[in-house]
């Protein structure tokens, strides 16, 4: 008797889905996916997605990996893109280039991003998997900040689109919140010209996320956007308990203990 393949767990997002600057959530959930419910974790997370690029590609990754949940992951690039093309001329210019080339354009009105969210959700389900909808972490560390303030809508939005479709909430911005909110000088740091960021890639190939995040007084992030290891453990916590809820389980063992 041959045994049926692992249910696929399918993670779509963005740069901090994909992992590659910083720690990964998803690398975390992996075993206690396959400990858990057999499961195997697909990660199709791509640096720069917006909730408009990940719409215009999710069908062909549904096709390709018939997924038994999707964790969708998306929403803060929908802030961030538009904030640092007003602070850099280098980051506008870069941004233009990814429009082009993978179609990354923000949705900053919070009805059109809404219905974009929906219109995944749809698509999603019409495949015949389950979804889990992620609420975007801070950017940057002080959560009074504007983007923030403007990602707070964002996320609501997202809320909304979870509690009309009865979906599982994997609600990272509020872990982030009760993490960063108690600290009694937050760090201001975040990333803002383009060349810091390129140097922050060849800072990473000598020293650990964790090691740069101290030297920053950062809690949960190497530079107020992509994980360290304790904020990689939060993500990863936040959705393996919503992931349990939906399929009526306890959550297993908890990433980083």
């Amino acid at each position: 008797m041959t045994s049926s393949p692992p249910a696929i767990y399918l993670f779509a997002g963005d740069a901090l889905t994909e992992g590659l600057y910083g720690e990964s959530f998803v690398d975390r959930l992996d075993p206690a996916l396959h400990q858990a419910w057999g499961g195997t974790a697909v990660n199709a997370g791509r640096a720069g997605d917006t909730v408009q690029s990940l719409l215009n590609r999710i069908e062909g990754l549904l096709r390709e990996y018939q997924p038994e949940w999707v964790i969708l992951a998306v929403g803060g690039n929908d802030v961030w893109l538009p904030w640092l093309s007003r602070h850099s001329l280098g980051w506008w210019l870069w941004l233009q280039y990814r429009r082009t080339l993978r179609g990354q354009r923000p949705t900053t009105d919070l009805d059109q991003f809404a219905a974009a969210y929906r219109a995944l959700v749809d698509r999603v389900q019409q495949a015949g998997a389950g979804v889990v909808a992620c609420t975007a972490s801070p950017l940057g560390e002080q959560l009074a900040s504007p983007p923030n303030r403007q990602l707070a809508g964002v996320n609501g939005a997202i809320k909304q689109v979870a509690a009309e479709r009865h979906l599982p909430l994997a609600d990272v911005w509020q872990a982030f919140v009760g993490e960063l909110a108690v600290l009694p000088r937050p760090s201001r740091y975040k990333p803002g010209e383009w060349l810091s960021v390129w140097l922050d890639r060849g800072r990473l190939r000598s020293r650990t996320p964790d090691q740069v995040s101290r030297r920053r007084r950062l809690r949960l992030t190497f530079d107020g956007i992509h994980l360290n290891s304790r904020g990689a453990d939060l993500w990863a916590v936040t959705v393996l308990a919503a992931l349990a809820h939906a399929q009526g389980d306890a959550p297993p063992f908890v990433p980083g203990s």
